[in-house]
């Protein structure tokens, strides 16, 4: 069936695949079919691509400490972010953005006597899985590492190989390289329904119907409706997250220091980010004063001169949530419709390895065993 549809010459109004959601995940989707020759369209409920969780995320690349055991959530992350070097090279000569990759490294820190059991235990495990880690430091060690890391802190460890990226860049990257090979990008553009009728998938909205061969339903905090349409059993859940931004001298924060509530970065041009609140607030997602005033104490429990540096600026974001963790390919309903939604906070460590695994699942015309445990067809715990 597949290769009969890619085979099948596309006019100018003919699209092979309908993308609903126009997020970093849902422009990798794309932008990844289009390289492999479909015509794909890309509908986005937004003014404008990336306003969801992208627009909210810090940009880190740190398999090391998103992953809490061994597993598939951890084989994922790993993969994908072994995978973000190509990927980001690929993007610039396909778009001339640079994504600021940034391999810096990270130190996940405590200022708890009792949870440096807990990295010790971490440590083991991940030693076990070859993960690069070092050795638990103390305070005076961390501060080689960065200087000014709060006297609170008791101990961490060092993950050398994460970094960051700057996520609006990717974004827009995304955008570009996808319209390059011919995608079309439609926002301001909100998918109410999307039905198998049959042999085609139906994207309806308010104004008009949209028809193709598939559908990819990556459209984040904003997919449980859809999803539930078609059969899905796992929600997906809004978690509103809060973050600031300080302005330091270029080169003020060498590490991400990543501590027991949250983490501060630096982007190349200077501004170090604060992150991130976690908070069960539906679909509100403006910045409080309590978050505020949160992010604000993360800052001065890990460096000092973060918490007292110029304020820039803050937002906030909505990030997908799903119990198991992401929910990637097919649904119960229908062949011809896959999920790529779900990744909560690593949407932009996810999404090259999303993208990959993704299309190959649509061409192929099966989920590949990498997608089994994060199916849309699994059944919630409990």
């Amino acid at each position: 069936m597949l290769d009969r549809v890619i085979a099948t010459p596309t006019s100018q109004d003919r699209t092979q695949c309908l993308v609903v959601g126009a997020g970093v995940v849902g422009l990798a989707v794309a932008w990844e079919l289009a390289k492999q020759g479909l015509a794909v369209t890309v509908l986005e409920r937004q003014p404008e691509c990336g306003l969801g969780a992208s627009a909210a995320a810090a940009g880190m690349l740190a398999a090391g400490v998103e992953a809490g055991a061994p597993g598939p959530f951890l084989d994922l992350c790993r993969l994908s972010s072994k995978m973000w070097r190509d990927w980001a090279e690929q993007l610039f000569l396909d778009s001339g953005v640079d994504c600021e990759l940034q391999t810096t490294g990270l130190l996940r820190v405590t200022s708890s006597a009792e949870s440096i059991s807990d990295l010790e235990v971490r440590r083991a495990w991940q030693l076990t899985q070859g993960i690069d880690v070092s050795e638990l430091l103390t305070l005076d060690q961390l501060r080689r590492e960065v200087a000014g890391v709060s006297g609170t802190v008791v101990a961490g460890l060092l993950y050398p190989d994460e970094g960051h990226v700057h996520s609006h860049r990717v974004t827009q990257a995304l955008e570009l390289a996808a319209r390059h090979l011919g995608v079309r990008i439609q926002t301001g553009v909100e998918v109410a329904s999307v039905t198998v009728d049959r042999d085609r998938v139906l994207a309806r909205t308010p104004d008009q119907d949209f028809e193709a061969d598939f559908a990819v339903i990556a459209a984040g905090s904003w997919s449980g409706g859809l999803l539930a349409q078609l059969g899905v059993r796992v929600g997906v859940d809004p978690i509103r997250g809060q973050m600031a931004a300080v302005r330091l001298p270029p080169g003020s924060l060498p590490r991400i220091v990543f501590g027991d509530r949250g983490y501060v970065l630096q982007k190349r041009g200077g501004l170090v980010l604060i992150g991130a609140t976690q908070e069960a607030a539906g679909f509100d997602s403006w910045v409080t004063l309590a978050g505020l005033e949160r992010l604000s104490q993360i800052a001065s429990h890990l460096l000092p001169a973060v918490g007292e540096a110029a304020f820039a600026h803050s937002w906030a974001g909505l990030r997908p949530h799903s119990a198991g963790g992401p929910l990637l390919g097919r649904v119960p309903a229908s062949d011809r419709v896959l999920v790529a939604t779900g990744h909560h906070r690593n949407g932009i460590l996810l999404a090259p390895a999303t993208a990959a695994l993704l299309g190959q699942a649509l061409l192929s015309g099966a989920d590949s065993p990498e997608l089994a445990p994060f199916s849309p067809r699994r059944v919630v715990a409990g």
